[in-house]
């Protein structure tokens, strides 16, 4: 049947075939492919239901791809616009060209040209494919007698009836379900109410809910994996090597719960550093299709914010028989690499192990060690020499992709830290440490070297991929720090990592550090998980993956189990056409669902940030002015809180937008991205989690 529907899809992508109607359209088919008429007509339907193929006229087919139609999910953004957001761009939809669409619909588009501002491209809706019904986010209101709820993220109110309100109260968050289109208004009913957003967790169970993301597993699952064993049975005939014996530890934040990576380090006599980088082996117990692997798919990444995660596993395997916990034996996939004095790889083995981990480390607690801290220094006396030769060897390995053009942006967090209420009590801003960058290093050079390995062995692979910049986006970069005096590279047609790098090392340590970074960083393309090595451009590497925390990522996951079938010798399953298949939609579902993960995390921080900043209103603050646009510009502060000061705030004179400057310039003033000004806190809107702020005066 899937052959069948393939063989059908590439016919209507290939020619029109008019005046045939869904009946004669399907004969035609069947005969074609040799398959029964009830079978065309089935996949027909299914094809023209999932907008893949689009019937225009009367009776007229053809394959969307053929027409120049492109499938996406529409966002709406105001009365005015909206845009159908796709793999290459997003694209601009007017308010006369969305069919009425709601927000979240997946429609047909047809681009027509570029819009307003002549970046994006803009398009107009051709068919509606499916309405987003289900899941849906709201506040619970009555007018007149009348329940409705007024949806977060979509252009309307939903009617609902009195048997299906659950007892929501007015102003209640609520998530729903659309039951009928068909009376004017949509109908609905009531499947959770999520409560007032002043009550404790209400505010994070509205932005999950907001974002749809599955915290809760499906109690099959549940049952499942409180079925594995919790203890580890070694067997000496596995073929599995003994590691048990090796001073091997793991180092990881004071909080986390699922440890799936360790490390252990020699210096030999030649002055060669042996290094073993041990990671969970969750592929021994999450076999391929079974209801664990399902769930974990459709997850495809452990979300992180404040001081909570929701997992991709189930504690059972995240927090437990998974996790590289110490003085216990784990199941793991090793990789031993042989590193010399400039921080090459000139020898590396890939196999499965047995490991006993004799230290559970934190970053502070190393980095107290390196500091040279007398009580640390007794406590870890017997690896005291190892770590020292740890932090030797990762400067090494920084030191050589440094060479090679790797990317280092020192851009700060800002973690909001919440108390027992989840109220936000501060900001921290965190950077670096020599702790982190030592177990950093250490995870991309075994990331880099499992990549070279399986793209040398031509085997389907999931690959993390940066692709080059846009030139347009370079072009316009260029011009910016061309602004502040900078130094461009020199005229290349290609531009090359080093020549970014050169253009961070003029403006390290300087006012301007952080804003070249964040401009920079814009101006690059996203990374991606994909079925080919096309190299990671902000790294400077030819090869890389994503190898060392399968408890957390499923690509990472779906590699172990390529390179466990590749150890087993079953190299016929693992090049075979079924594995090639898998990988690629395991690359597609793993960075659709980072993004939505990097969504979830940057609206829960953001709205804290809003939560936290609402006590100052009022007050003065100095800070960066980090973005510009027609609206306005951006200003951050040292707690990494960002708002707008906008334009029509801006009372002295009449200012517009400069682009190739990023300013906004009028005739006795301009503010620049870069510049430090003083502002005034005026509002702050969690809802949308946004913060406006004043002038007060510029900075010299």
């Amino acid at each position: 049947m899937e052959n069948f529907r393939d063989e059908i899809l590439r016919i209507m992508n290939e020619r029109v075939i008019s005046h045939k109607g869904f009946d004669g359209l399907s004969c035609t088919l069947a005969k074609l492919v040799k398959c029964d008429e009830s079978q065309a007509k089935s996949i027909l339907g299914d094809l023209i239901s999932s907008g893949d193929v689009f019937e225009y006229g009367r009776g007229r087919f053809a394959g969307s791809r053929l027409l120049g139609l492109i499938k996406g999910k529409y966002s709406y953004t105001n009365e005015k616009f909206g845009f159908v957001l796709n793999a290459d761009g997003d694209i601009f939809i007017s308010k006369k060209n969305s069919m009425n669409a709601f927000d979240g619909d997946i429609v047909l588009c047809k681009v027509t040209g570029r819009a307003y501002n002549g970046k994006k491209r803009e398009g107009k809706i051709e068919k509606i494919i499916s309405h987003d019904n289900d899941g849906l986010v709201g506040t619970f209101y009555t007018q007149n007698g009348l329940n409705f709820v007024d949806l977060d993220r979509k252009n309307m109110d939903v009617r609902i009836a009195p048997k299906d309100t659950m007892g929501a109260r007015p102003q209640d968050k609520v998530v729903i379900d659309i039951l009928s289109y068909k009376s004017g208004r949509p109908v609905g009913r009531v499947v959770e109410v999520i409560g007032n957003l002043n009550e404790k967790g209400a505010d994070i169970k509205w932005l999950l809910r907001s974002y749809k993301v599955r915290d809760v597993f499906p109690k099959e699952v549940i049952e499942y994996a409180k079925k594995i064993p919790q203890e580890v049975v070694y067997n000496k005939n596995s073929g599995r090597r003994d590691l048990r014996d090796q001073m091997i530890v793991t180092i990881d934040g004071v909080d986390a719960k699922d440890l799936d990576d360790a490390v252990t380090v020699t210096k030999n006599a030649d002055g060669t550093y042996k290094l073993g980088v041990h990671i969970a082996d969750v592929g021994e117990y999450v076999k391929i299709n079974n209801i664990l692997d399902q769930e974990a798919f459709k997850r495809a990444t452990s979300i992180y914010f404040l001081d909570q995660v929701i997992p991709m596993l189930p504690k059972e395997l995240s927090n437990g028989i998974c996790s590289l916990n110490p003085h216990v034996d784990r199941l793991a996939l090793s990789v031993e690499m042989v590193i010399d004095k400039d921080g090459n790889v000139i020898k590396s083995e890939i196999f499965e192990s047995v490991i006993n981990s004799k230290h559970r480390l934190n970053y502070d607690q190393v980095l107290r060690l390196l500091d040279g801290d007398e009580k640390e220094t007794e406590n870890l006396k017997d690896i005291k020499q190892m770590m020292f030769d740890m932090l030797e060897l990762s400067n090494i390995l920084e030191n050589r992709r440094k060479k090679c053009g790797m990317l280092n942006f020192e851009i700060p967090e800002g973690e909001v830290i919440v108390d027992e209420m989840g109220k936000p009590i501060k900001i921290e801003k965190r950077l670096p440490t020599k702790s982190t960058k030592i177990i950093e290093t250490f995870m991309v050079v075994a990331n880099e070297t499992v990549a070279k390995t399986f793209e040398n062995l031509k085997i389907p692979f999931v690959y993390r991929v940066h692709e080059k910049p846009d030139s347009e986006k370079i072009a316009t970069f260029f011009n910016f720090i061309e602004t502040l005096g900078l130094k461009l590279p020199s005229g290349k047609k290609d531009i090359e990592p080093l020549d970014l790098q050169k253009v961070l090392g003029q403006v390290e340590g300087k006012n301007l550090e952080g804003v070249v970074n964040m401009v920079m960083l814009r101006s690059l393309k996203k990374a991606k998980y994909l079925d080919k090595c096309l190299g990671h451009f902000g790294m400077a590497l030819d090869f890389y993956c994503h190898f060392t925390s399968p408890i957390r990522r499923y690509p990472d996951l779906t590699i172990h189990r390529i390179i466990k079938e590749w150890l087993h010798g079953n190299s016929v399953f693992v090049k075979s056409g079924e594995m090639a298949d898998f990988v690629q939609k395991a690359s597609e579902q793993s960075s659709t669902q980072e993004k939505l993960s990097e969504d979830v995390e940057r609206a829960i921080t953001d709205y804290k940030k809003c939560e936290y900043m609402e006590n100052f209103i009022g007050e003065t603050f100095e800070g960066i002015i980090s973005g510009v646009r027609e609206k306005g510009f951006y200003v951050e502060l040292d707690n990494t809180c960002e708002g707008l000061v906008s334009v029509s705030s801006l009372t002295d004179d009449f200012y517009t937008y400069d682009e190739q400057s990023l300013s906004l310039v009028s005739h006795n003033n301009f503010y620049k991205i870069g510049e430090k000004v003083e502002v005034r806190l005026v509002n702050v809107n969690k809802k949308d989690r946004k913060i406006d702020f004043e002038v007060v005066r510029k900075i010299r």
